[in-house]
């Protein structure tokens, strides 16, 4: 079976130009700390983290798409991933509209005992050899 990796280049770099303007209005003598959500563990974690604005609440598998509000598809991410995530939604939209997959598949990677996704994996295919895989990384 032929696989075919797609990069999120485009989106992966229009994260960092956002990323880097946040670090330039940051005072001169401090450093920009790396994300780290190992310590988010439970829900409630996650939703007091979301009522402060550092998280926000996601479907995994979209609803454009027909994911449900579902306790399992529902997760968590730093605000700054959804323009990834919404990057990735539009291309498997295009996909669709191509008629070049008819099946999605999405595999959210955990560090540890966390519930917030390192990486989020999406996996298309369709009648053909081909499989489409798209990972965008979170944190």
């Amino acid at each position: 079976m032929r696989r075919i990796k797609i990069a999120l280049a485009l989106a992966l770099s229009a994260a960092s130009v956002t990323t880097q303007h946040a670090w330039t209005m940051a005072p001169k003598d401090s450093q920009a700390m790396p994300m780290d959500f190992s310590h988010v563990t439970s829900r409630a974690q996650a939703e007091a983290l979301v009522k402060r604005g550092e998280l926000v609440r996601i479907r995994f598998f979209p609803k454009r798409f027909g994911g449900r509000a579902d306790r399992e598809n529902i997760g968590y991410v730093p605000p700054g991933a959804l323009m990834m995530i919404d990057f990735a939604n539009d291309r498997v939209s295009g996909l669709i509209d191509l008629k070049a997959i008819d099946r999605l598949v999405v595999e959210p990677k955990y560090r540890g005992k966390s519930i917030v996704p390192v990486q989020i994996v999406y996996i298309c295919s369709g009648e053909g050899e081909a499989t489409i895989d798209m990972t965008l990384n979170i944190w």
